[in-house]
C-alpha cells in the first residue's frame, strides 16, 4: 500500500511539473478559471457621438482581441466613473467560453460597445477583463 501511494506520488509531482513549463519552452500555463481569457489585445479606440437624437451622446468602444479558442461570446458592462472632470470610465468586458470540444487556436475577435453615454466628454475610457486591464484609451475625442 505504501509502495502504490509513493508510485501516486512521483507521477503526480512529474504530471504537475510538466502541466506547468519550463521557463524558455513557450508552454504558457494556462490561467485561472474565472479570469480573463484574452492572451492579448491591440486597436483600442473610444469617442463620443453628440450628434442629435434620441441617444445622445453615445459612447462607442472598439478593439480587437486574442482569445484561446474559437466560439467565445462577450458582454460589455458598465463600470465606476471617477470624480475627475472629464470623468474616466471603467468598462468590464466579459467572455463566455464556448461549450463543448473546440479547436485549440488562438482566435483574433473584434470587440465592441455602443450605448447612451453617461456624459458628454471623457477623460478616458479603462476596459478590464477579470481583474486584468486590457487597456486604457486616454484619447477619447466627441464628434459634435
Amino acid at each position: 500500500m505504501r509502495m502504490l501511494f509513493l508510485v501516486a506520488s512521483s507521477l503526480a509531482a512529474a504530471c504537475s511539473a510538466d502541466d506547468a513549463g519550463a521557463p524558455g519552452q513557450g508552454i504558457a500555463a494556462p490561467k485561472p478559471a474565472g479570469g480573463c481569457p484574452v492572451i492579448d489585445s491591440r486597436d483600442w479606440t473610444a469617442w463620443v457621438d453628440a450628434q442629435p437624437g434620441p441617444d445622445a451622446p453615445t459612447l462607442h468602444i472598439r478593439g480587437t482581441v486574442d482569445l484561446p479558442t474559437p466560439g467565445y461570446d462577450y458582454a460589455w458592462r458598465l463600470g465606476v466613473a471617477d470624480r475627475a472632470l472629464p470623468p474616466g470610465q471603467h468598462m468590464h468586458l466579459d467572455f463566455t467560453a464556448p461549450d463543448g470540444i473546440v479547436t485549440q487556436v488562438v482566435t483574433t475577435m473584434d470587440v465592441a460597445y455602443q450605448d447612451k453615454a453617461a456624459f458628454d466628454a471623457y477623460r478616458m475610457i479603462l476596459v478590464r477583463c477579470g481583474g486584468e486591464v486590457l487597456a486604457e484609451i486616454s484619447d477619447v475625442p466627441t464628434a459634435h
